[in-house]
């Protein structure tokens, strides 16, 4: 599943699944995970265009524009394809 994002003001918070990618097409993208469960420090990353990043843990990811960068972020989401699902498209029976 691929879905376009428009990030401007605003901080959003989506669950992401692990495998989930997410690409910096215009502005910069700062996002960071919560770590309330596993009491880590919160990883900071900050994609310029042309970048993306793969989620490795799932859950809550907050996304925004860095303010510095006075541009409005476009970025898309591409989500794994459950396995549920894969496993009836192919098979070697």
């Amino acid at each position: 599943m691929h879905q376009e994002l428009t990030l401007d003001q605003t901080c959003r918070r989506l669950h992401l699944p692990a495998g989930a990618v997410l690409h910096c097409h215009a502005g910069q993208l700062w996002l960071t995970r919560e770590t309330l469960a596993d009491g880590g420090p919160s990883p900071d990353i900050v994609l310029q265009p042309g970048q993306h990043h793969r989620v490795e843990r799932a859950g809550p990811h907050f996304l925004t524009h860095l303010r510095g960068s006075g541009r409005p972020v476009r970025c898309s989401l591409r989500l794994p394809v459950p396995r549920s699902a894969a496993r009836g498209v192919f098979s070697w029976r």
